[in-house]
């Protein structure tokens, strides 16, 4: 019994030391090189890296790991992907660096249960970039909009002048500099960080970034805004015509009104001491409606002539439009003939709640991108917008299955009442639309509640739909016929006529 027993604990203990020494991995831990996790780049050693990448530690006797720290900041792992001579793991995104710490140690650091193993290794970040500079509304700083700007030491002008003071945002996406009035040449702002040094021209150009209203008749007054508009001299409209009344509120936005005798349509062209800037896109563009891309100017009803269509749903108030004062001709209105409870579907709105169009050219290549396209038209609010919702049906006649968009402007207005002052240019990306698949959306169907959406029949719709897909190319909308119609997909019931917004100058265009 003695010697079993006596067996038992030589046995026991033979099994105890092997395990210690699997678990000991052999040794002292030990670290040889630090790689990339890409199989086909096994050569790619390197002593620094970005904190976030994920890398290779090679080494022996690394198994066991209890801890692992770069630059002191533990990061996490999983002890799955390690073996003996290997480990995989992610440098913390929240690593320190020289940047923010001059005296961080360099120090990646393996603990293992029996040892532990460090090796040299430096953090880095990427080098700042700048995408765009802008006065402030003082006249007396800037802001310098980019990247990467950690460990700014200095912001410098053209001559080296260097700011009066700068601030860096928490992001490390913007700085706030003190302009050096000294600064007086034409050059390069630099931005010097402890990871590289950005440039950027200096003065910065002109930028124009909306117009409030793109076809504006003579005597409008039009809102443009933009960056850096600073000491403005003139705005010129198609037939080198000269502006009116320019009345400049900030470096960011001005006013000025559209003069008479404009007979063609052209860029405007902004003229400052910072030199010439174009709008992005034409103005007076319903004078020439470019085809491929100008859906309908509602001038002539029921025509297909690149002059769109307005269907018998749709309101239609013929030149001059008095009810939509100011307008380019015919325009097409929207209004609720009926009350519209919360919720309430397309088809129960009453008419004239419907513009529908007939299918035009948006675009010659169809297999083009979307990115950058958008569809625009104008707008005008008879009566404060408080409820309801217009959406941008994509499909065809009385089968509008095919994709939507959405536009509701009260909803980010202030006090919840969108009511511009004159017409305003309305922008919608193509990529907003949205696929009716159904998913996550109630409709009405021949009278009952029907969730989700069978047909995808957007006449049925009573919410917006939720998970479809948008588009990638023109070539997947099947069809190009729109039609812009009222629906109430929220829980605010809408008197009878409580909506009435006129809509003209229906186009898709490239650019902002």
């Amino acid at each position: 019994m003695k010697r079993k027993t006596l067996f038992l604990i030589l046995a026991l203990t033979g099994f105890l030391q092997y395990a210690c020494k699997k678990n000991s991995g052999g040794g002292t831990p030990v670290i040889t090189s630090v790689r990339t996790v890409d199989s086909t780049k096994r050569d790619s050693f390197f002593v620094k890296a970005y904190p976030g990448t994920m890398i290779v530690i090679d080494g022996n006797n690394l198994g066991g790991v209890q801890a692992i720290f770069f630059n002191d900041t533990s990061a996490f792992f999983n002890p799955v992907y390690n073996t003996s001579t290997h480990i995989i793991v992610s440098i913390p995104a929240t690593a320190q660096t020289a940047a923010t710490n001059s005296k961080v140690p360099s120090i990646l650091k393996v603990v293992t249960d029996h040892g532990t193993a460090t090796y040299s290794f430096t953090l880095v970040l990427p080098p700042p970039f700048i995408n765009s500079i802008s006065f402030d509304n003082s006249g007396t700083g800037i802001f310098i909009n980019g990247g990467n700007f950690v460990g700014v030491t200095k912001v410098t002008f053209p001559g080296g002048d260097t700011a009066l003071g700068f601030t860096v945002n928490k992001a490390g996406n913007q700085i706030a500099a003190k302009i050096n009035p000294l600064s007086n040449t034409t050059d390069s702002l630099r931005v010097f960080a402890y990871y590289g040094v950005a440039s950027f021209p200096y003065p910065p150009p002109m930028t124009i970034s909306s117009i409030t209203n793109e076809n504006g008749i003579a005597g409008d007054v039009i809102t443009v805004t933009g960056t850096n508009f600073v000491n403005l001299s003139s705005v010129i409209f198609p037939g080198n015509i000269a502006g009116t009344n320019l009345t400049q509120t900030s470096f960011s936005e001005f006013s000025v009104s559209v003069p008479p005798g404009i007979t063609t349509s052209d860029y405007l062209h902004i003229n400052g001491i910072l030199g010439t800037v174009a709008s992005p896109q034409p103005f007076d563009s319903y004078i020439t409606h470019p085809n491929p891309g100008y859906l309908s100017t509602f001038d002539v009803q029921y025509n297909s002539d690149n002059q769109g269509f307005v269907g018998w749903t749709g309101g239609y108030a013929p030149a001059p439009a008095t009810a939509y004062p100011n307008a380019t001709g015919s325009v097409a209105f929207l209004t609720n003939g009926s009350p519209m409870g919360a919720n309430t579907n397309a088809g129960s709105q009453g008419n004239p709640g419907f513009i529908q169009l007939e299918p035009q050219n948006w675009v010659s290549n169809t297999s083009a991108s979307v990115a950058g396209y958008n569809l625009k038209f104008e707008l005008f609010v008879a009566k404060p917008w408080t409820a309801g919702a217009v959406w941008v049906f994509v499909g065809g006649w009385y089968n509008w299955h095919d994709y939507a968009a959405r536009y509701a402007p009260w909803e980010t207005a202030t006090g919840g009442v969108f009511n511009p002052s004159g017409w305003i240019t309305v922008t919608i990306p193509i990529s907003a639309f949205t696929q009716l698949t159904g998913t996550g959306t109630s409709a009405m169907h021949q009278g009952n509640v029907e969730s989700p959406n069978k047909d995808n029949n957007a006449w049925d719709l009573q919410t917006f739909p939720s998970g479809g897909a948008h588009p990638v190319k023109f070539s997947d909308f099947p069809t190009t016929e729109l039609c812009f119609a009222l629906l109430n997909d929220g829980g605010t019931a809408v008197p009878a006529n409580g909506i009435n917004i006129a809509i003209d100058n229906v186009r898709i265009v490239q650019g902002q």
